[in-house]
C-alpha cells in the first residue's frame, strides 16, 4: 500500500506540481513522489507555474523558496489568489535551504502549510503530505530516532571524557600547563573548557546544568584555532541538546548574526559553521581575561 492509497478516500486523482530552478532537486522530488503513488507535475520559473496550474487536478504544490525573479512565498500568494477564483484551495510545501525566522513568519502568512529544509529526506517528504491533508504523520518513529541521537550525544562526550582522564597512562604528560597570559588563548585551553562543560552537563543526567550555546561557541572557536571545519551535524553534538533542539539554537545564532553559514564547495548537501568575525574576537577576549584570573 502506497501513501496514495492512505490519504485518498474517493476517486479524485490529487496531482502534485514541484516547483523550482534546480532540475536534479526536482527529478529527485518527483521520484519520491511516484514512489508514494502520487502523480506530479514539474514547472522551472513561475511563468511555467501558471502555465502548469490550470490543470485542476493539481492540488498540492512544493515550491523552491529560492526560484528566480519571484520568490517561493510571493509565488504561493499570487497562484492562490488564481485559483481562489475557480473555487480551488491550493495546499503549499516551502522548500528553503534555511528555515529562517523572517520565512516562517512568511509562510504563516501566506497560509503555507509545511516548510521543509534541504536536503529533504522521504520521510520529510511523506510527513509534509500527511499533514497538508490533516493526516497525523506517525511520531513513533521519529521520536525513537530523536531519543537514540541524545542519546549518542551524551554517550559521545562521556567517551570523551573517559579518554581525556585515560590518555596519561598511555604516556602522555598529563594536562598541558596553561600558557602565559601574554600568549595567545590556545585550542587545548579551549578544549579543557569543552570538557569542563561536557562534565557539567552530566550532572543529574544533564537535566540541571549545561549551556548548549556555550558549548557550540567553544567547539567552534576551538575548531577555528585548529584550522577545521566544523559542519552543522558535528555543531549539533558539540551542544548536547537533542537534535531539533540544537538545529533551532543554531538557525537563531545565524540569524542573529553570531555564526556564520557557509556552503560546503565539495558536497552541496551540507553547510559548515563559524563564528562571525566580531563574535570570535569578542570571545578570545574574554577567554583571555578568564585564563588570567
Amino acid at each position: 500500500m502506497t501513501l496514495f492509497d492512505v490519504v485518498q478516500a474517493d476517486e479524485v486523482v490529487e496531482a502534485v506540481l514541484v516547483i523550482g530552478n534546480d532540475v536534479d532537486w526536482i527529478d529527485e522530488c518527483q521520484f519520491m513522489l511516484h514512489s508514494f503513488g502520487f502523480p506530479s507535475f514539474a514547472a522551472q520559473s513561475p511563468a511555467e507555474a501558471f502555465e502548469k496550474i490550470g490543470n485542476r487536478s493539481i492540488s498540492t504544490l512544493i515550491i523552491d523558496q529560492n526560484l528566480p525573479g519571484l520568490d517561493g512565498i510571493s509565488l504561493a500568494e499570487d497562484l492562490a489568489a488564481r485559483t481562489a477564483d475557480e473555487g480551488r484551495e491550493l495546499r503549499f510545501i516551502m522548500v528553503a535551504e534555511h528555515a529562517t525566522l523572517d520565512l516562517v513568519v512568511a509562510a504563516v502568512r501566506a497560509s503555507v502549510v509545511d516548510i521543509l529544509q534541504k536536503p529533504i529526506t522521504r520521510d520529510d517528504l511523506r510527513n509534509a503530505l500527511l499533514r497538508v491533508r490533516g493526516i497525523k504523520p506517525e511520531s513513533s518513529t521519529r521520536k525513537a530516532l530523536a531519543s537514540q541521537l541524545t542519546t549518542l550525544s551524551l554517550e559521545i562526550q562521556r567517551l570523551s571524557n573517559l579518554m581525556d582522564e585515560a590518555l596519561p597512562s598511555f604516556g602522555k604528560s598529563a594536562p598541558v600547563p596553561e600558557p602565559a597570559s601574554d600568549e595567545p588563548v590556545s585550542a587545548e585551553f579551549v578544549r579543557d573548557l569543552l570538557r569542563k562543560e561536557a562534565k557539567r552537563r552530566a550532572l543529574l543526567d544533564g537535566r540541571l546544568f549545561g549551556d548548549c550555546t556555550w558549548s557550540v561557541l567553544l567547539d567552534l572557536l576551538a575548531a577555528k584555532l585548529d584550522g577545521r571545519e566544523v559542519s552543522v551535524s558535528s555543531a549539533c553534538i558539540a551542544s548536547g541538546a537533542p537534535t531539533t533542539t540544537a538545529l533551532r539554537l543554531i538557525n537563531r545564532l545565524v540569524g542573529d548574526n553570531i555564526l556564520e553559514r557557509l556552503p560546503d564547495a565539495q558536497d552541496r548537501r551540507r553547510d559548515f559553521l563559524r563564528l562571525s568575525p566580531d563574535v570570535e574576537s569578542s570571545l578570545l577576549a574574554y577567554l583571555a581575561d578568564l585564563r588570567k584570573n
